[in-house]
Parts: C-alpha cells; sequence; structure tokens
C-alpha cells in the first residue's frame, strides 16, 4: 500500500515502496544543481529502468498546469551521443517515452530531460531541455547498502529488493555457501577436507591406507554447481593391481592372437584366389587331347 512519507526538510516528501524511495522537491533549480541536490539528501537523481517505473513515478507526482515540470536523471555530453541514466551509464529509452516532436534540441545543448506531470496527452512524457533551465528535481533513496547482501550485489526494482549471488552461493542474502553431496569413505583408505561441510570450494584430498596404492587424482574439489570435480579416485592393493594388469596382458594377447589368426586366413585366401585365376587362361587356350594322350584331329599320310 502506498504511504507518503514528510521528511524534516519540509519542502519534500517521498513515495515509499519495498525497494528504493523517490522523492522530489518544490523548489526549482538547474539539473546539475538538481543532481547534487539528490545526491547530498537521497543516492541520486531518479533512473527509470522500465515503463512500469515510469508510469509509477508519474502517479505519485503532483501535476503541474505548465512549466517548470520535473527533472529526470537523463542526460548526455555532446549531441551526438547516445542518451545516458545517471549512476549506470543504462541507455534504456521506451518506445513512447518521449513527447510529440521530441527530442528536437531547440536550444542547440537540450543536453537534459525533463519529465511532463500534467493532465495534457503528454503526460508522463519526456522532453530535452536547457541543462540551464530551473525545474523540481526528482531523486530516489537507495535501499540497497553494503551489508545487503554477503555474498552478492544487491539489485533494486520497483517494490522490489534482491541479490544477485556470485556464484558459488545462494539464500535471500547470499549468505549460504552451496554444498556438495557428502563424499562416501574411500574402501581401504581415507580423506580430509578444507572447510568443513563439504561447500562451495572445499578441496577434500584422498589416501590409501598401507599397502594400498590410489588410483586416479588425489583431490577433489566443490564446484559452484554443486558438484564435486572429477572421479572419485580408488585405492587398491598391489596384488590386485597385478591381477588387473596381468588379466589385462591376457586378454589383450588373445585379441592380438585371434586378430593375427584372422588376418593370416584372409591373406591364405587371397592367395589361392589369385592362383585360380592365373590357371583359368592356360587352360582354356590348350589343345584338347584324344584318348590316347594324342592331340585330335586328321593326320594326312603321303
Amino acid at each position: 500500500m502506498k504511504w507518503l512519507l514528510f521528511i524534516i526538510l519540509g519542502w519534500s516528501f517521498a513515495e515509499a515502496t519495498w525497494g528504493w524511495t523517490y522523492h522530489y522537491s518544490n523548489n526549482t533549480m538547474t539539473w546539475y544543481m538538481a543532481r547534487k541536490w539528490c545526491q547530498e539528501h537521497f543516492t541520486d537523481m531518479v533512473v527509470i529502468q522500465n515503463q512500469t517505473e515510469n508510469d509509477y513515478i508519474v502517479s505519485i507526482l503532483p501535476n503541474r498546469t505548465n512549466s517548470p515540470y520535473y527533472w529526470i536523471g537523463l542526460t548526455k555530453e555532446h549531441i551526438n551521443e547516445t542518451w545516458k541514466w545517471v549512476g549506470n551509464n543504462s541507455t534504456w529509452v521506451g518506445e513512447h517515452s518521449w513527447a510529440e516532436n521530441e527530442p528536437n534540441n531547440n536550444h542547440i545543448t537540450a543536453f537534459c530531460v525533463e519529465i511532463y506531470i500534467n493532465s495534457g496527452q503528454n503526460r508522463g512524457k519526456w522532453n530535452d531541455e536547457n541543462c540551464a533551465k530551473n525545474k523540481s528535481p526528482v531523486c530516489y533513496k537507495a535501499q540497497c547498502n553494503d551489508s545487503s547482501c554477503v555474498k552478492g550485489s544487491c539489485w533494486e526494482t520497483l517494490n522490489s529488493t534482491a541479490c544477485l549471488c556470485t556464484d558459488g552461493y545462494e539464500g535471500d542474502k547470499c549468505q549460504t555457501a552451496v554444498q556438495c553431496p557428502p563424499l562416501p569413505q574411500p574402501s581401504n583408505g581415507n580423506y580430509s577436507c578444507s572447510k568443513e561441510g563439504q561447500i562451495f570450494n572445499s578441496t577434500c584430498h584422498f589416501k590409501c591406507h598401507l599397502g594400498f596404492f590410489m588410483i586416479g587424482s588425489s583431490a577433489v574439489t566443490c564446484a559452484a554447481n554443486g558438484h564435486w570435480t572429477g572421479p572419485r579416485p580408488v585405492c587398491t592393493s598391489y596384488k590386485q593391481a597385478l591381477l588387473a594388469v596381468a588379466g589385462c596382458g591376457a586378454l589383450c594377447s588373445f585379441f592380438c592372437i585371434c586378430f593375427c589368426c584372422i588376418r593370416h586366413r584372409k591373406k591364405k585366401k587371397r592367395a589361392q584366389d589369385r592362383l585360380v585365376l592365373h590357371r583359368e587362361p592356360e587352360d582354356a587356350t590348350s589343345p584338347p587331347s584324344d584318348v590316347n594322350g594324342g592331340t585330335s584331329g586328321n593326320t594326312l599320310t603321303p
């Protein structure tokens, strides 16, 4: 529910939300003086992040029938530059933010922006204006501070404040480190971790008992995604290792012998096929013989 907070200065009041608060003054001043006033009493001149926030600010500021209206924190230094918001250098400009035919840079140096708060068709629209003109400042006061988020950055939007956690942390204030699943005690060995609870950035080192040696990496680390890096090492005895090596060697030998036998058979088969192909033409060209072993045909006697 909206509520008005009148501050001690008397000539200004604030509209409070769950996130930051908005403030304005009835006194008029140049854009640069207006920003200085906002920085002295609050955080800075108002920064509008989207159309919803623009509409909200319009709804809490009192109407004025004509100029001077209100300064907002949108500016640039040169005519060819892009409009930027103070503080965060955001360049957000909505599709219908500017009043009709604006920005037109009528004053050549119209590098500051006012917002129309009236009952006309330009209500809530923006106009580029000479920074030396006197208008009322609109400011905001941030609710975020150094202690708002333990391991992250505080982000404020309309009616909300949230912590954007850095990798490896979670919770409403980013106060909790990501925890990895408990590591099982390895067979024939043990481990010790650099941090209790096996949390983010904790490294656990494995050691094997006497008579056993390690296969795999001797350390794993809890990553930001809540998983351990790499597979778990295994502790094995020298006897088991020798049996494994012997078994692996026997298996390799078996496959090698099978491969060689198959290759030899294929080679022998190809040699036989070549021999058959070589003999067939000779048989086809030789003359047929008779039953007595001679060649067939008529013999002429003199």
